[in-house]
């Protein structure tokens, strides 16, 4: 098993940190039927009432926001031309020690809520 609830891991699209999603693990193992569409967003390709193993997840600059997907779904490899487009091996991959650092760098957590907010003014 790669995540255990906690983790901290970034979704491989982006070229730096600051442009990737960091997710916060909150769950593993979910049942799709156990999940509350009014709070959590499905973002797998199936049936959400059929899935199984589900990971629950946050983005940590996302305010309330709370998404599942199959593990072998964001525990999947990414294509040779992802892996070296991205820098990365998987879909979804556990931070390492010097990314846990930056993310907590004042100046990164200011960067980086200001890009979200500036995402998501777009889209309104």
């Amino acid at each position: 098993m790669i995540y255990t609830v906690g983790m901290l891991c970034k979704h491989f699209k982006g070229t730096n940190l600051l442009e990737k999603n960091i997710y916060r693990i909150e769950k593993i193992g979910i049942k799709g039927s156990d999940i509350d569409k009014s709070l959590i967003t499905y973002t797998g390709d199936g049936e959400l009432k059929t899935a199984t193993n589900l990971v629950v997840y946050s983005n940590i600059f996302q305010d309330n926001k709370l998404f599942c997907r199959e593990y072998e779904d964001i525990s999947g490899e990414l294509s040779d031309e992802k892996k070296k487009m991205f820098n990365q091996t998987i879909k979804v991959q556990p931070l390492t020690d010097e990314e846990m650092s930056i993310i907590n760098n004042p100046d990164f957590i200011q960067n980086k809520t200001e890009l979200v907010a500036k995402k998501f003014a777009k889209k309104m």
